[in-house]
């Protein structure tokens, strides 16, 4: 399949629309696969998200509770011949089709294996359980191997010669079969909702377990056995798995090898510690335990792909122009803005599915700011680099900022980096703007109703930063839902100095009068003036300081103090935080309280 990759703005925005969705799909779906592709060569990422959704959606087909098991099989039969005439088209109405379209004609996948494995799971779509092991390793293979190749492949076409075939390789069906199983174990509680359990008959009978006793979640003494028999055999599946692969990959596809057992096991070692909830709610591994896996495993692959992967020149979403039609693609700039969402996105809920609390928007504080401190203290805490701090504070502030739409606030500011942040070593203050520009290149906020404000000087930042700061804030300058200013390079001294010299300009211009300078003419010569006063300042990781940030603004702010590092902060600790303020007395110097 040849065709050109020179595409009209409107075709590459919607395509770009396509991979993010996509991406959104696979992160809010399955966060620790999506983290896995994370350890990819960035180029091959969108990709991986389209072939993951793909395979994501179709299973969703089977497992919605809309319509009849049959109606439900039809959809997917339908879904599934689209697909096969947008990939002979090149194009398609549907972003995930759309998407996984661009990705087969782009990197040269192998469509009939990918339509092979969509037909297992269309097959299987009675959903009958298994009556042995020999049955369930058969529908393992046939719905699951392609997808692996599929991502081997990806890393051919970027330059690594890894073996493409895996199913070939000794070790790898036993790898594929501990994922399998180590995901149903993940899927328990939601299969169980819809009255299914999908372990062969034959281990059911075995530790004397009804399928009725796991559906009715009885946790007895023979669930208990059965439960921790399975999580022992996926254990030993992949770790079994691993010693024999690993010495088949290259040291990159190594990395990700070792990452995904490593992950896969704290999932199962959090089942077996959550006890009779494992078969109630899904499970989560603490976000330490994760980033504590994934940090070193994210630095060593940006190094290794760096050594080992020629050059490739990224198109603005993701793709690279390298390939079998490299002659056709028109060369891009660095990066693009990400394209704003119109309408904008609901906020996106939290994995847990816990809500807000319920506060009535005239007890809400207006304003709230935040000092995100214990960043760098954390990740050293875990034995990480602190620039792995930082970017877990990145992930935090997501989720904060999420809460936030959540329940209604209007303005967020949060200190990003301080002008005295500079006195920090080099290698981690360019670390520092290197996860920011790519925080604010990564687009998630502005598919939401967040206007995004930059408060600081641009002096001495990179300029690719002031840039992307810029840019943003363009992007979003008509959003009316939450404001949500991002202080970097900013100092509160340095904000009340500059309001003085703009005052003694005005002076000796004649402007106004030196003796009769008011608060509300200082405010007004503030470089940051419209910004409402801070009605709740809020620190993190134990510090009682408020560390020259806005002095002026929060001048008569509620001071919220918790011990919890940043990094392991969310929209619930945001939450906490708004209802003690409820619970504050805002007299502002009156004898009374005030609203």
């Amino acid at each position: 399949m040849r065709r050109s990759t020179a595409q009209s703005g409107r075709q590459r925005s919607a395509l770009d629309a396509a991979y993010d969705e996509c991406r959104r799909l696979v992160r809010t779906t399955r966060p620790t696969e999506y983290a896995l592709m994370g350890l990819m060569p960035p180029a091959a990422r969108p990709a991986c998200w389209a072939l993951y959704a793909a395979f994501a959606h179709a299973d969703d087909l089977l497992d919605s509770s809309d319509g009849t098991p049959e109606e439900r099989a039809a959809r997917l039969r339908q879904w599934r011949t689209a697909l096969e005439a947008d990939l002979t088209s090149g194009t398609s109405d549907d972003p995930i089709r759309l998407a996984l379209t661009d990705a087969v004609w782009h990197w040269g996948l192998d469509l009939g294996d990918l339509l092979g494995a969509l037909e297992a799971v269309q097959r299987d779509g009675d959903r009958q359980s298994v009556a042995t092991w020999q049955e369930w390793r058969e529908r393992s293979h046939a719905q699951n191997i392609s997808w692996p190749e599929q991502f081997m492949r990806l890393l051919v076409r970027c330059g690594l010669p890894v073996p493409v075939r895996l199913r070939d390789v000794p070790g790898f069906t036993r790898f594929v079969e501990g994922l399998f199983l180590a995901d149903m174990l993940r899927d328990l509680p939601e299969d169980l909702d819809g009255g299914h359990v999908w372990f062969p008959t034959e281990v059911l009978d075995r530790f004397q377990v009804a399928p009725a006793d796991l559906i009715a979640r009885r946790w007895t003494p023979a669930v208990r056995r059965l439960i921790a028999h399975l999580t022992d055999e996926a254990r030993a599946w992949l770790e079994g798995a691993r010693r024999v692969l690993r010495g088949s990959l290259p040291l990159g596809p190594a990395i990700v090898l070792d990452t995904t057992v490593d992950l896969f096991t704290a999932e199962l070692d959090a089942i077996i510690g959550a006890g009779p909830a494992a078969l109630s709610r899904p499970v989560r591994v603490p976000r330490h335990k994760q980033w504590r896996v994934l940090g070193p495993a994210r630095a060593r692959a940006a190094a290794i792909w760096r050594l080992t992967l020629p050059p490739t020149t990224a198109t603005p979403g993701g793709r690279p122009a390298a390939g079998p039609d490299a002659d056709t693609a028109q060369s891009t700039p660095e990066w693009q803005p990400v394209p704003v969402a119109e309408p904008p996105l609901p906020p996106r809920p939290h994995v847990d599915g816990v809500r807000p609390p319920e506060i009535a928007p005239a007890q809400l504080p207006n304003h709230v700011a935040i000092v995100m401190d214990g960043n760098g203290r954390w990740a050293t805490g875990l034995g990480l680099p602190r620039d792995e701090g930082h970017r877990a504070g990145a992930v935090a502030l997501r989720d904060v900022v999420q809460g936030a739409l959540e329940v209604g606030l209007r303005h967020l500011t949060v200190y990003a980096f301080s002008t005295e942040n500079w006195k920090r070593s080099p290698d981690e203050v360019s670390k520092l703007f290197a996860i920011m520009r790519a925080e604010l290149l990564d687009g998630e906020l502005l598919q939401h109703d967040v206007r995004l404000r930059w408060i600081g000087s641009p002096e001495g930042l990179p300029d690719d930063v002031v840039e992307v700061l810029r840019s943003q804030e363009r992007a979003t300058r008509h959003r009316t839902g939450l404001t949500l200013n991002v202080c970097v390079n900013y100092g509160g001294r340095a904000e009340l100095t500059q309001a003085g010299a703009a005052l003694a300009r005005a002076a000796l211009a004649g402007d106004i009068d030196p003796s009769r300078v008011t608060e509300q003419q200082f405010a007004a010569h503030l470089p940051h003036h419209s910004m409402p006063d801070v009605d709740l300042l809020w620190r993190t990781s134990g510090e009682l300081r408020i560390s020259n940030f806005l002095p002026w603004h929060a001048h008569y702010a509620e001071l919220h103090f918790t011990d919890t590092p940043w990094p392991e902060a969310d929209r619930r600790d945001l939450w906490q935080a708004l209802e003690t303020y409820t619970q504050r007395k805002r007299r502002k110097g009156a004898a009374t309280e005030t609203k």
